[in-house]
């Protein structure tokens, strides 16, 4: 219900509120409740004069542009609400300068914490709030998806600190729980059984990507970006997610593969793609979701004889490729210089994985039993 006669000034509950018309909100302006900077409603006459305010600039902006034209920016919230807040975060230069898959992530959490948060007031979220959500969230949609939009809050309201809207952060020292690892690695066979149900299905793609991930230890993105060019009997690359730098040579079945899908790039007609993992159905590299279905359907079939494939998921070949590396008496530092994780992420993976390896365990017994002996110990 309109209040006076301000243009777009409306009660909400008996609660003031901005809200702007069908063609306004076409062209891009957004509707926001009518707060001080304590997070109260406002009187009347405060409701009034910050419409009023608003409606100035809605019409600076039709002084010099159609309305069927959007505004160069969608104005942001008077009101310092939880939306607000991410609207601004997301035209920060530190959200811009994150990887175009890791800001959509972030837009989709952030679309999930707005369900609940986006009206609220900045300053009025506290840090129980947030715990109650996080709870309610690993009913709903999981631990891992929970995990990760506490953290697309807590990066918000670092940015709402930084600019002066909070003066803590109520997502910070939440003391979460981790989610549990997956615990999970590829076997020899179930390796081989994947790439050669994979090359029987005619989606020889599936099983170049399976093999790149593998001796390399690249994540998914990586390997489908890998450009045909960085192969020269070494891998040299730099990873999109932590711009690690890899320099490192290839191992036989990896040089054996690669001499493979240059066989069929030339066969296929697609030799100045610059990319090496191309889907069979368009001669062009993969998007992520088709990559995955690919897999999935690659997964599925090979499961139909190896039942322990099942669920397995693309990403465990990283960890795979760790672990091997691992039992072949890599150290650390070796291992981080070809798969580009952090010394910290390394061991993780190593406490893990290897903690689940009889033979890692066998070795370990068989080297104690032989100082033992050495030594002279009884007992």
């Amino acid at each position: 219900m309109a209040i006076s006669n301000i243009p777009y000034l409306k009660w909400r509950a008996g609660r003031p509120r901005w809200e702007p018309g069908p063609a306004l909100r076409k062209a891009g302006w957004k509707g926001f409740d009518l707060k001080d900077d304590n997070g109260e409603w406002m009187t009347r006459g405060a409701a009034i004069d910050a419409a009023e305010k608003q409606n100035a600039k809605v019409a600076a902006w039709r002084t010099g542009n159609s309305l069927k034209e959007r505004p160069t920016k969608a104005p942001v919230s008077e009101s310092r609400t939880v939306e607000a807040l991410f609207e601004v975060y997301f035209q920060s230069p530190r959200f811009q300068r994150l990887s175009q898959k890791t800001q959509r992530d972030y837009r989709n959490k952030a679309r999930n914490f707005c369900e609940i948060f986006g009206p609220a007031h900045v300053a009025a979220v506290q840090s129980h709030h947030l715990e109650t959500y996080w709870e309610q969230q690993i009913q709903a949609r999981g631990h891992a998806m929970a995990n990760g939009i506490i953290a697309v809050a807590r990066a918000a309201f670092t940015h709402a600190r930084r600019i002066g809207w909070r003066t803590n952060n109520p997502a910070k020292a939440l003391g979460l729980t981790a989610v549990k690892p997956r615990l999970v690695i590829w076997t020899p066979k179930e390796i081989t059984h994947m790439v050669e149900t994979a090359d029987q299905m005619g989606l020889a793609s599936v099983a170049d990507a399976f093999i790149l991930a593998l001796h390399s230890g690249q994540r998914q993105g990586d390997v489908l970006a890998m450009p045909d060019r960085i192969f020269d009997d070494r891998i040299r690359l730099t990873q999109f997610k932590r711009g690690a730098l890899i320099d490192a040579p290839m191992t036989p079945q990896l040089r054996e593969r690669i001499t493979m899908i240059r066989a069929r790039k030339r066969c296929q007609a697609v030799i100045n793609l610059d990319a090496l993992v191309i889907y069979e159905g368009t001669g062009k590299p993969y998007t992520s979701d088709l990559f995955q279905k690919k897999f999935s359907i690659v997964r599925r079939r090979a499961a139909q004889t190896m039942p322990s494939i099942k669920g397995k998921k693309f990403m465990d070949l990283r960890d795979t490729a760790v672990t091997r590396l691992a039992m072949a008496d890599c150290t650390i530092p070796q291992i981080c210089s070809i798969t580009g994780h952090s010394e910290k992420t390394a061991h993780q993976i190593m406490r893990h994985y290897l903690a689940l390896n009889a033979n890692m365990a066998d070795a370990a017994i068989d080297k104690l039993v032989a100082w033992m002996r050495r030594e002279g110990i009884a007992i």
